[in-house]
């Protein structure tokens, strides 16, 4: 009798969960559940693509064709109701389905603390095609927006929205930006060459997003108000974990995995935004990747850890260009040598944009290695440390 598999999340994960299956069992039954209703498409291209011209149809991973060249059910807007370990069965609102193997790539979803006036209209996150839908209607010549977050989504929001005359505002608790992908210098660096385009403000607390039914303000706990009308909360993501949760499966900040994706329960797997292995969820594109390729092979027979996660950081805007990987001064059981690397004002290297022509770079190197690096400003020797890093040199 052939396998049937369940995969609950149609992100890149659990497409990338399907395609493996599809690679080692070529009879099985597979269905795909998502309570989105368009097809599954590239989150990450949310916040890097322009908002004017976004259509997640243009990132779509793929066509209706492949869903059904490749026999896999792809159930759309369609949230799971109940899911049975013991009938091994998953309810939806279109039915019963049994399963062999269940798969949860159940993703993540935007954290927004519990200020007062969170839920105030145009107070948007960035998450899925429809926010970036309701942003845009919002992103008027000469507005002013307040983004609370200064990572990655954060600071990418912000030099987007500069394109269309917004003024922006960004409000960071933490003492500098991206604190878990770089360091206080660099982030001092960031902050520079955004000056002038975009008003930065770190170790801030807010108090309000104040005003009547839309948002007007942002109050500082310190009593500093900045004017707006809309705000943007990028404060990170928070692990879907409600279905493992209910059926048993050991969760801490997110479902626990081992490196061949399994769960704690038996022949269950999770990947993904949802999924923490030896404590690490990076919550990116590239783990999405590897873990439902894992979780997908293991779970139609074969034996096999996952590979290895690319957690490059890339910002490339005409108003700042970040890259950034591995250890950039986190580990406190390791010695660093730090390196500090940048242009000569009076050596500027060739770009038409002068932001880009010039650099900052900081060095991490263990034992003699290089371990992490920082680069801001002109990232031609990107790849290079990239592949110092990762040891294919």
């Amino acid at each position: 009798m052939s396998k049937r598999y369940v995969i609950i999340g149609a992100g890149i994960a659990g497409i990338s969960a399907a395609e493996a299956i599809r690679e080692v069992d070529a009879s099985g039954r597979i269905d795909l559940f998502t309570r989105e209703t368009l097809l599954p498409y590239s989150r990450p291209m949310i916040s890097k693509s322009p908002f004017a011209t976004y259509d997640p149809a243009h990132w779509t991973i793929h066509d209706e064709d492949w869903f059904e060249e490749n026999r896999i059910g792809l159930h759309l807007g369609s949230d799971v109701k109940g899911v049975d370990t013991g009938e091994r069965t998953v309810t939806t609102a279109g039915g019963v389905y049994p399963w062999d193997r269940l798969i949860l790539a159940t993703g993540a979803d935007p954290f927004v603390p519990p200020f007062p006036g969170r839920d105030k209209k145009n107070v948007f996150t960035i998450r899925r095609a429809e926010d970036i839908f309701e942003i845009k209607k919002a992103a008027l010549p000469g507005s002013k927006a307040v983004i609370i977050g200064g990572g990655i989504i954060g600071i990418e929001a912000a030099v987007e929205l500069l394109r269309y005359g917004v003024e922006v505002t960004v409000l960071e608790a933490m003492p500098y930006l991206m604190t878990r992908q770089i360091d206080h210098a660099s982030s001092d660096r960031v902050i520079e060459m955004l000056k002038g385009a975009v008003d930065i403000y770190t170790g801030v607390n807010i108090a309000e997003l104040g005003g009547g039914e839309a948002v007007e303000c942002v109050r500082l706990e310190d009593g500093r108000v900045f004017p707006c009308s809309q705000v943007i909360v990028a404060t990170g993501l928070r692990a879907d974990t409600a279905i493992a949760k209910e059926i048993g499966a050991e969760v801490q900040r997110a479902i626990v995995i081992d490196d061949h994706c399994r769960t704690s329960l038996p022949d269950v797997y999770a990947a993904g935004d949802c999924a923490e292995e030896e404590g690490t969820n990076y919550m990116l594109w590239s783990q999405g990747i590897v873990q439902g390729t894992a979780a997908g092979h293991n779970a139609a027979g074969l034996d096999e850890t996952m590979g290895r996660v690319d957690s490059t950081l890339m910002i490339n805007s005409p108003f700042m260009s970040l890259f950034a990987l591995g250890d950039t001064g986190k580990d406190p059981a390791r010695t660093y040598e730090i390196k500090t690397l940048q242009s000569d004002p009076e050596d500027r290297r060739f770009s038409v944009n002068p932001k880009q022509g010039v650099f900052f770079e900081r060095q991490y190197l263990c034992g003699g290695r290089l371990v992490g690096d920082v680069i801001v400003g002109n990232l031609s020797a990107m790849n290079d440390r990239k592949r110092q890093i990762l040891g294919e040199v």
